[in-house]
């Protein structure tokens, strides 16, 4: 999202993340990464998608329900407040994914699910009872949404999200809240008013707003936000980069970064994004004053905005579908164990995220300017979405 970076940066973020101390705040789990879906831009499923390298194994492997579920049992020894984030590829495709959300109800945690939004509608139930936040991908209105994702998409998603929000309403329930989330990219960003408008239309009797990182951003009213998120991107240069420095941890295959490569410069009309998100902000009531520069996010990528340090390290673990955890929810290369293999305890005090840990707090990875991860303040890992 375009945020506010907040005071936690250059030296008082470096100085704080030399003194941090890990506490597990956030797992993120990918239980599958099999999705109906093959978008432009994925780092996943895209064209230099790392699942298109091995997307037999990808389609069929799934994590075991009962192993996930003792890993779980063991992080929760450590701290028993911890967020869950669901996502994948496509998570509702998990074989067990209604036996998994009822057990993270059950142990009272805050549970968050990203989703393409196709299969809403048969899942309608299990979202309701077991869902806090639900982030839906639309990346557009119509014509760009369906040209990135597929022919005919924009018009189911909504009809599965109008159902939804009637069955959320018949039934008076406070959760989830429901964000829609737009990936700013080159093929859909002259798109951002005009997406505004034509949700407002689609859904007349919802209250919608512009999602506002400057504020509380659940203090004001609504039925559904709306979040513009910028494409995550890299240039071949940061690659190599980063490829050199897993070599130096001792990670010989790194081929993640390989999905977020684009054009250097990438084909946007920064200085036109630009103006268009400063109108829409302005006459929606938002401060963007402090917000990060869309202008500079895409056109000089070693402008990282004073956030030099990630402590993601320090408080979640990413679990995929092989059972394999790693620090980084996007970058499966640096793996650090595996649920099958090992307990929450020997990953997370292992030597392993120690040496990663103490990499990060020296420099950090090239591949991390353009990761909104790395602008977020501790409180980011305190529940709130």
């Amino acid at each position: 999202m375009w945020v506010n970076p907040g005071e936690l940066r250059d030296e008082r973020l470096v100085e704080y993340v030399r003194n941090l101390t890990p506490k597990i705040k956030q797992l993120t789990l990918l239980p599958t990464e099999l999705c109906n879906y093959r978008c432009k831009m994925c780092h996943v499923w895209g064209e230099t998608g790392w699942a298109r390298k091995e997307p037999e194994k990808a389609i069929s492997e799934q994590l075991e329900i009962t192993v996930l579920k003792r890993f779980i049992d063991e992080v929760l020894v450590e701290n028993k407040n911890i967020s869950v984030l669901l996502s994948g590829g496509e998570p509702l495709l998990y074989k067990h994914i209604v036996e998994l959300g009822q057990y993270l109800r059950s142990k009272k945690l805050t549970t968050y699910l990203l989703t393409n939004g196709t299969l809403i509608k048969e899942n309608i139930d299990f979202i309701l009872n077991n869902i806090i936040g639900l982030c839906l991908s639309i990346d557009g209105p119509e014509k760009y949404h369906d040209s990135i994702r597929q022919e005919g998409s924009f018009q189911e998603i909504c009809s599965n999200l109008e159902a939804l929000m009637k069955e959320k309403k018949r039934l008076r329930k406070l959760f989830p809240y429901i964000q829609i989330n737009m990936t700013i990219s080159q093929y859909n960003y002259a798109s951002v008013k005009d997406f505004v408008r034509e949700l407002r239309e689609r859904f007349k009797e919802e209250k919608i707003i512009v999602y506002d990182s400057s504020t509380n951003p659940w203090a004001k009213k609504r039925d559904i936000a709306i979040n513009f998120q910028p494409l995550y991107f890299t240039t071949k240069e940061k690659g190599m980069g980063y490829l050199a420095q897993m070599k130096e941890l001792g990670c010989e295959s790194a081929s993640g970064w390989e999905g977020f490569l684009e054009d250097d410069p990438i084909d946007i009309d920064a200085a036109r994004l630009k103006r268009d998100l400063e109108d829409l902000w302005r006459a929606e009531g938002i401060d963007y004053s402090n917000f990060i520069d869309v202008y500079k996010y895409f056109t000089d990528i070693n402008e990282n905005f004073g956030k030099s340090k990630c402590i993601g390290p320090w408080h979640e673990l990413t679990i995929r579908r092989t059972g394999d955890v790693y620090p980084c929810v996007d970058l499966p290369d640096y793996k650090i164990g595996n649920i099958y293999e090992a307990s929450f305890k020997d990953i997370w005090e292992g030597n392993k995220l120690k040496k990663f840990r103490e990499f990060l707090k020296k420099e950090n990875l090239e591949m991390c300017n353009r990761c909104t991860r790395i602008w977020a303040d501790p409180d980011a890992f305190n529940g709130l979405w």
